[in-house]
């Protein structure tokens, strides 16, 4: 077709033509016709529009990002619409900023662009900023030049617009200091507890009771829909341990991987570490340098000076260590020196060293009888690996193709066809069968309307299953009779509870008109003494603590008292005798923090205030499809 038009079409109407499909092409770009609804806007915020495509770029990234961070618990902690939601208002969020930054004259220049880029050590090599590593870079994640420079600048807009924000917060002496008394108080504390569990054999509960609590709550106690599946298994554990591999094979394998069987330069040093202030730790590490130019032993200087504990009693010793394995600046004067060499003085994070390099262990390849097992296993985790994807994808082929049976596919896989448990919706309580992932293949209708075969389901990693519904139980209510027994349990313990909180009420009756605490015990009762805990301690459960500082203070120095019921039903007495703060050096160098924790909890909040109120003076109209676009 296009030679045609090139033969027929000349002159001034083939320059027309050429005309006409340049001009949208230049406007509006080839993506343009390519990505079809990708470009529906998902929202607008002052009349500016945020596109279906920079808005799936956002969410597949953060997707990935959580995917990462989660692996296999990614389906259960993970919902879809909370995840767009994010999305869509961190997309607005940004618009607003940029929009404001604008109003005020913000701008980030080219320079500075440049700076942040060259300085980034993922763009570097050789400690230098190199535009190959940089294109090859953004081009493997999927980003042009412009389109990552153009989300660099917003990123550098935000990070200006959030410090400007928090530079006009800042915090009070006494600000940080009732912060500091609030979380060093310390309380003085006892306690009763009533344990309900002594009323139980005294409680009988009518069947007319119970009777009428099962027609008050009869929807507690109905039997949800609930069904059992067949499958078959696939994984390459299993592979691998039916594979057979010859020694020629392992043989061979060995001598094309030498590589992975090669033991890599390792060195042993000794060292002597001093922390501290800067001034007085070189100080001292000088005068240990000192005694060792004057002749005295390296081990025994390392045991009665280094502040490594855990080396210091061996004299310093490390043991061997490959490169790598020691924070950058020890690696690389410890890689440089001769056995017997002792360094200068070398500062890390941890502090200043002297090292000493006591032998070296050259690279060598490992004598193939010596790592003969480990070569065969390696062999046959990459044999299985090409095995089980190369079987999943026929289980799936087959599956699909013959879905009405699992007979089928007993060709490809060992193990035969297993049977779960019931289960219901909601999953079972353990096991592949509470995955998210497989209650939707269960449930959805191919498998659960259709009684169709699913496809393969990841259950575990290297690990896919093929299900198929076998039996079904609709939802059904319980009668009575069948849940008599727990009815009675239930009713039992709440009577047990309230008799428990009764007595608490009775005793503290006692205690108000002057009785001592201790008098109080008798069969259930417990009279606990603890003395002073702190916020977090481990003297108490966490619900007797937390109701403790809940608690007022002692008033004139009369305790105090607060009740609080655990979980387990029991119903506890707090006395409050006395509250302090503990003040020592230790707790008190923590100032710093909390005036750092302080300042960002204020920040935060005025950079979260400043952004409500753009947002309350925006027009934003979110539209629907950034919850279905894909």
């Amino acid at each position: 077709m296009l030679l045609a038009i090139r033969e027929k079409v000349q002159g001034w109407i083939a320059w027309a033509i050429v005309l006409v499909l340049i001009v949208p092409f230049a406007l509006w770009g080839i993506d343009q016709y390519s990505t079809g609804e990708r470009q529906q806007v998902v929202a607008e915020v002052n009349g500016e529009t945020i596109t279906g495509t920079e808005f799936l770029r956002f969410y597949n990234r953060q997707r990935m990002r959580l995917q990462e961070q989660f692996g296999d618990m990614f389906d259960q902690v993970v919902e879809d619409e909370p995840l767009r939601d994010q999305v869509l208002d961190s997309l607005i969020e940004s618009r607003l900023i940029k929009q404001w930054a604008e109003k005020q004259g913000m701008l980030i220049s080219d320079q500075q662009l440049a700076s942040v880029i060259q300085a980034a050590e993922v763009f570097q090599e050789n400690g230098r900023f190199s535009e190959r590593v940089y294109q090859d870079l953004l081009m493997r994640n999927g980003l042009t030049v412009s389109s990552f420079e153009f989300e660099q600048r917003q990123f550098l807009i935000e990070t200006q617009f959030r410090g400007l924000t928090e530079s006009s917060v800042f915090t009070t002496s006494s600000e940080l200091e009732a912060l500091f008394k609030l979380q060093n108080q310390r309380r003085d504390i006892d306690y009763i507890r009533l344990d309900q569990r002594v009323y139980r054999d005294q409680i009988k509960i009518s069947e007319d009771d119970m009777q009428a609590y099962y027609e008050a709550n009869k929807d507690v106690f109905v039997t949800p829909e609930q069904v059992v599946v067949e499958y078959v298994s696939l994984s390459m554990d299993e592979i691998v341990a039916s594979l057979q591999v010859s020694d020629q094979d392992v043989s061979d394998y060995y001598e094309t991987n030498i590589g992975l069987f090669t033991q890599p330069e390792m060195r042993r040093a000794r060292h002597i570490l001093i922390r501290g202030e800067e001034e007085v730790a070189l100080a001292e590490i000088k005068d240990i340098q000192a005694k060792l130019a004057a002749g005295e032993d390296f081990a025994k200087l390392a045991q009665s000076h280094s502040q490594d504990p855990g080396s210091a009693m061996n004299g310093g010793d490390l043991d061997f260590f490959e490169s790598g394995m020691m924070v950058p600046e020890f690696d690389e004067v410890v890689f440089k020196m001769q056995v017997g060499d002792v360094s200068d003085v070398v500062k890390t994070d941890f502090g200043w060293h002297l090292i000493k390099l006591t032998d070296i262990s050259e690279q060598r390849a490992q004598d193939f009888n010596e790592v003969k097992q480990d070569v065969a296993h390696q062999l046959k985790l990459e044999t299985a690996e090409r095995l089980y994807f190369e079987q999943l994808e026929t289980l799936n082929t087959v599956a699909y193709e013959q879905p009405d049976s699992l007979e089928p596919l007993l060709t490809i896989v060992d193990g035969g066809i297993q049977t779960s448990k019931a289960f219901s919706r909601e999953g079972g309580s353990e096991g592949w069968v509470a995955l998210p992932k497989v209650l939707e293949a269960t449930f959805s209708d191919d498998v659960f309307k259709s009684r169709l075969n699913s496809a393969a389901i990841e259950v575990e990693p290297n690990t896919s299953i093929v299900l198929r519904i076998k039996d079904y139980t609709p939802e059904y209510q319980q009668t009575f009779a069948e849940v008599e027994s727990q009815i009675n349990t239930r009713l039992v313990r709440q009577e047990s509870i309230r008799k428990a909180a009764e007595l608490a009420d009775k005793l503290m009756a006692e205690i108000e008109a002057g009785a001592e605490p201790k008098t109080l015990v008798r069969s259930g009762v417990e009279w606990h003494v603890v003395g002073f805990i702190e916020r977090q301690n481990q003297q108490v459960l966490p619900q007797i603590s937390q109701a403790a500082f809940k608690a007022k203070k002692p008033v004139d120095g009369q305790p105090t008292w607060a009740p609080t019921q655990l979980t387990t039903g029991d119903t506890v007495l707090i006395r409050i005798n006395q509250v302090d703060v503990l003040e020592t050096e230790q707790t008190r160098s923590q100032m710093g923090q909390i005036e750092q924790a302080l300042a960002s909890i204020y920040g935060a909040s005025e950079v979260e205030a400043r952004i409500d109120s753009i947002k309350q003076a925006a027009k934003i109209k979110k539209r629907d499809i950034y919850l279905t676009i894909r």
